[in-house]
């Protein structure tokens, strides 16, 4: 199973590069860039300084939504992305958060999605797009850069059955969160029957220190209603400890509780969130020795 880290600290943009710089040395085999209302600088100029100040880490941008980012201007910067970084990108799309994609006027039906994968796929393969859908109308587009690897892999997000199913019938992967037995159950049960047979499976955990921080993360996952839906419990239902064995860990022994537990689903990926730019070494220590 791969384990990369979602690069979601809070650092400003001018102290990233040297902390970018540490992910070839700490064995990680990707780094994810978030686009996110609350990050703290862009996601292509900062996934731009993943390619140039790594040499063999994997490269994932997103979650990204195709509402206030043109499906035309992500293909092309995910080709002139995997150019710098030799071929590493993968994308990750997906709804976004419907409150602020609503308060910047940006908001479009859920076809947006996978209209978007129709159209980025299309552009990364050199074809000219025409499409008329519910969210995107293009007339004979196409871009003169070509990504380096043959195919620029698109995951969909997804904290929701409804989304899983989409993924499944228009993606290359899903991207989870938890490890909840039910929810990988379901997962393993869709890539059964996806459209593309090396359909990939990427979870969540999160190392989130301190305590308090990580009771607010544990607890906000808790909320959401579809997760829980898809984890098989109504909301509420699950009370902290047990929310917590499934969407954190605190050293290697509950990491490989995890590992365990995905490894028996067939999750191809781990992605790790974390907060505190000092926490990463531990991190990678932790995964060195759950791994052993």
């Amino acid at each position: 199973m791969r384990i990369g880290v979602e690069l979601a600290v809070r650092t400003p943009v001018t102290e990233l590069v040297d902390h970018i710089r540490t992910y070839d040395s700490l064995g990680f085999e990707r780094i994810w860039i978030p686009d996110a209302a609350f990050s703290q600088w862009e996601v292509w100029t900062t996934a731009t300084l993943a390619a140039m100040y790594t040499s063999t880490v994997r490269i994932g941008v997103g979650v990204m939504a195709p509402y206030h980012r043109n499906p035309a201007v992500i293909a092309h910067a995910a080709a002139t992305l995997d150019q710098l970084s030799g071929g590493r990108v993968d994308l990750s799309l997906g709804r976004g958060s419907r409150p602020y994609i609503a308060s910047i006027d940006a908001d479009r039906p859920d076809e947006a999605v996978t209209e978007a994968i129709t159209i980025i796929n299309g552009l990364l393969s050199g074809e000219t797009v025409s499409l008329d859908g519910a969210a995107f109308t293009y007339r004979d587009v196409s871009q003169r850069v070509s990504p380096a690897q043959e195919h620029v892999s698109i995951s969909i997000a997804s904290m929701s059955r409804y989304w899983l199913d989409i993924a499944r019938d228009t993606a290359d992967g899903v991207h989870l969160y938890t490890s909840n037995a039910r929810l990988l159950e379901t997962a393993h049960e869709a890539r059964k029957a996806a459209r593309n047979p090396n359909f990939q499976i990427t979870t969540t955990l999160g190392y989130v220190e301190p305590a308090e921080v990580r009771e607010w993360w544990v607890t906000n996952f808790g909320r959401n209603y579809n997760l829980q839906q898809l984890c098989g419990r109504e909301p509420g239902a699950a009370g902290y400890e047990e929310l917590a064995a499934e969407l954190v860990f605190v050293d290697a022994a509950s990491l490989r509780e995890h590992l365990q537990r995905m490894e028996s689903f067939g999750v191809d990926e781990l992605m790790i969130a974390y907060r505190r730019a000092e926490d990463l070494p531990a991190i990678a220590g932790m995964v060195a020795a759950a791994r052993s």
